[in-house]
Order: C-alpha cells, then structure tokens, then sequence
C-alpha cells in the first residue's frame, strides 16, 4: 500500500502535523508543495493526505495552484487536515472544490488550532507552551482515526462566516502582489541562503549575496523566523504604504505592520529549519527519531 502526505509550511506546524500523522499510518511519504505536483503524482497511491495553514481564512494560494496540478487516485482514502490559528473559514470547503473536477471525494476532514505567527503584525499567540500541547493532542487523536480509516466530513464555514470573507479578506487579497515589498535585509545577513530554501512559495533568491524578493509571497513567515542573524526584517516606507493602501484603506492591518526588533518570533519546536529546507521526505527521519529516543 502506497502513501502519501502533501503539506504547506512556513513555520513548521503542518510540517509537524505531516509527520504525526506519517508516523502512525507507517511507511509514509512526506511531500512539500514547494515542489512541482507533476514529479509527484498521487496517481499510484491509496491513501493521500494535504495538510495545510489557513490563510485569509481559505487555504494558501501556493497550496492551491499545487492542488489543481496534482493527479490523485479518484479511489484513494483521502484525508485533510486544515491548521487555523483560530478562524477555519472555507479551507476544507475549497480543497474539496479543487479535488472534485479529479473526481475525488474527501474520505476524512479536520482542522487543529496552532500557533499565530504572523509576527509582522503581533507576536506569537496564544503562548506556544499552552498551545503546542493541545495541538499534539490532538494531532495524535487525528493520525488514529486516519490510521483506522475513519470517514469524517469536513468542517464547513458558518454563514456569517462567508458572509464576511469577502468584505473583509478580499482587501488583503488585493495586495497580497506587493506584501513582501517592505521585507528588508541588514548588514548582519551572513550570505547563507537558508531565507531561500526553507521559503515554501520558492519567492527569494540570492542575488549578489543578498536574498531578493519575487512577489509572490504568502507571508508565511519563514524567511523570518529562521534566519540565523535576524537579519530580515520589515518595515513599510512612503512609497510601500500607497501600494498597500490601494484597496480604499480597508485594511487596517497594514497601519500596525512591522517587525520591531524585541518582538518573539515562533517556528514549531518540533521542526528545525533543516527540516524546513526539505522538498520531499522518506521514511527514514521516522527511524531517525526512534533511534533518538533509544540513545
């Protein structure tokens, strides 16, 4: 039996949610949705997972464009797990509109709440020492109901909900082309390049010694949280502020965007950035792990 987990992430907690659920199904492979969907084909598998953040309270762009071009097996047992940090919104809603033209049916959706960590408009909340526990919790609940096969539909949004996705989100949505514009980087950059590989959305390169980027950011966070130096951070100048003002001033967010230098930043502690550096995964970081906890 083949298997298979497709995941996005920034930070590392769909990472890590992958890898729970990887870990009671067995002999699971872990693929990033970095990665060209066409080198990966779930054409062959009979069980396929996609777990995911929940950004403006639907799932990530870069996700979805790797969705529409996946090939997946219209009999396979397949499962979703949506990671928001509060508002779930139409995630599951949408992945099922996108599998549906393929002929697939989500056997099996959830969503677990994780750690806040858009830490270019607050710090991470709630406190990752309470939230992290339910999470595992709950994750390992997740991973024995897909490991049993288990149907389960998928949560829905309210109608309030949907009602205010629009006026609210669409806004955001509008901008999202010029979101990485105010990113900068100090002198303190080391030329290491990490900012470049642990990106999900593939948006930096290194040009001169120096990550530039490439519009088309999801404002994950990655780059941030794992830069060795701290030397990306962001601030929006004149110029930036009209770009991100262009949808009528409703979005009140961007008056408080920034990155000041004191404010905690949060990666998932089970995840380094190694891992994040990661396009695909075998079951060998599973007998890495146990051979850890033996020595």
């Amino acid at each position: 039996m083949k298997r298979r987990i497709y995941y996005f992430s920034g930070t590392g907690n769909s990472m890590r949610a992958a890898r729970v659920i990887a870990s009671a199904l067995g002999d699971t492979e872990i693929i990033s949705m970095r990665t060209d969907p066409k080198d990966y084909p779930a054409t062959d598998c009979d069980v396929v997972g996609f777990v995911f953040p929940v950004y403006h309270w639907t799932m990530p762009e870069h996700a979805e464009k790797f969705v529409e071009g996946l090939s997946v097996n219209p009999n396979a047992y397949v499962f979703a797990v949506a990671m928001p940090s509060f508002i779930l919104g139409i995630a599951l809603e949408r992945l099922a509109e996108l599998l549906a033209p393929k002929g697939v049916t989500l056997d099996y959706g959830n969503l677990v709440h994780s750690v806040a960590n858009y830490v270019i408009v607050y710090p991470p909340f709630p406190s990752p020492k309470l939230r992290v526990p339910r999470t595992e919790k709950k994750l390992k609940k997740i991973a024995e109901e897909i490991r049993a096969g288990k149907k389960r539909d998928y949560p829905r949004a309210s109608r309030l909900i949907k009602w205010r996705m629009h006026q609210f989100m669409d806004p955001y949505l509008e901008l999202q082309v010029y979101a990485d514009n105010p990113f900068t980087v100090s002198d303190d950059c080391i030329s290491c390049g990490l900012c470049t590989r642990v990106c999900p959305c593939n948006n930096l390169t290194m040009e001169e010694g120096k990550p530039v980027f490439h519009h088309h950011c999801a404002n994950c966070m990655a780059c941030v949280v794992n830069c060795p130096k701290r030397a990306i951070g962001y601030e929006i100048n004149e110029g930036d502020r009209k770009l991100l003002d262009a949808s009528n001033s409703k979005t009140p967010l961007v008056k408080i965007m920034g990155l000041p230098k004191g404010r905690k930043l949060y990666r998932n502690p089970y995840i380094t950035s190694s891992d994040l550096c990661k396009n695909e995964e075998q079951v060998s970081w599973q007998n890495e792990e146990k051979q850890k906890k033996r020595s």
